[in-house]
């Protein structure tokens, strides 16, 4: 930090702090599969009906977990938003990395999706668009 350094980005070699992303997806499955008694790891069911099942299962199905903590047991709510506006400034402010746009926050690619479809539209593949002229003529709406 010193010499300019920073914290380094999850994922990647151990040398460039991968393992700080291996561990966090390793707490993920703990807290969402194990404490809820599912399948965890290679053992969870496949979200693609493509994919084989496998063949040993450790658990009930694929688990979920949901999460609240008391801001005010940790620090006054109040002080929280001005830390948390003043980290968003902080990031908001940071020089961007070659060949990006600059730090991503939560939300912001989903506000980014969501400026793109206002102003381009929804794209759907030609089987839902068949899908959906079939209801129109079917309801007698127009369509297109």
């Amino acid at each position: 930090m010193i010499d300019g350094g920073a914290i380094l980005p999850l994922g990647s070699e151990r040398e460039r702090g991968g393992h700080k992303g291996y561990a966090l997806a390793l707490m993920v499955d703990v807290l969402s599969a194990v404490l809820s008694g599912a399948n965890w790891g290679p053992f969870t069911p496949p979200f693609a009906l493509r994919q084989e099942v496998p063949a040993r299962s450790v658990g009930q199905g694929i688990g979920h977990f949901f999460g609240a903590l008391r801001i005010d047991g940790f620090v006054e709510p109040d002080e929280f938003k001005r830390q948390i506006d003043d980290l968003v400034r902080t990031f908001r402010a940071t020089k961007p990395a070659p060949g990006t746009h600059g730090p991503l926050l939560p939300g912001d690619p989903e506000r980014a999706c969501e400026a793109e479809r206002a102003r381009s539209g929804i794209p759907l593949v030609l089987p839902v668009v068949e899908d959906l002229r079939s209801v129109a003529r079917r309801l007698q709406i127009p369509f297109d």
